[in-house]
């Protein structure tokens, strides 16, 4: 009996769930911060226009939420390979694939270190600075980089288990 591959296999697919439930997360999250800024802005204009009272804090917060919503949904397109691509090479260059696929991984998580490393930094410096009309921190919206740091690794690594586990069918 091969206990290690058995082991490993388990491994795998436990990782697996646990990235699928991080992924399926990731959308909830991105889908809840789209209907946010759409229901602000809107609420915005309908308040600024209609009753002449604007939300004062609307806009901070909605780029608050641009913010979030754009590392997140950068984490997700990490995970369905949908960011730019150089196409015409790869398709040009078949043999080198493998070579290209490991690059792609290893650009992704020199990307992925440097927003955790210097997330963490601006966090840092900006921490003690207020948003004026939110009462928080303006470290709030930084913190997502190395969060998204980290979910870009995770997704990537989803995507290694993906193709590994398409090489072994």
């Amino acid at each position: 009996m091969n206990s290690g591959a058995g082991r490993s296999a388990a491994i795998g697919g436990a990782l697996g769930h646990t990235l699928g439930a991080i992924e399926a997360g990731l959308r909830v999250a991105v889908g809840m911060l789209v209907v946010m800024i759409v229901v602000l802005v809107g609420a915005q204009v309908v308040f600024r226009y209609v009753f002449k009272t604007p939300i004062v804090w609307s806009e901070e917060f909605t780029t608050l939420c641009y913010q979030w919503v754009s590392f997140l949904g950068a984490a997700l397109a990490v995970r369905y390979r949908a960011h730019f691509g150089v196409d015409f090479v790869a398709r040009h260059l078949e043999r080198w694939s493998t070579w290209l696929t490991w690059v792609g991984h290893f650009v992704v998580t020199l990307i992925a270190l440097f927003m955790i490393f210097y997330g963490f930094r601006i966090v840092e410096s900006s921490w003690a600075q207020m948003y004026p009309t939110l009462g928080f921190s303006v470290g709030t919206g930084y913190i997502i980089l190395p969060i998204a740091g980290v979910l870009f690794i995770l997704m990537d690594f989803a995507v290694m288990l993906d193709r590994r586990a398409g090489a072994a069918q």
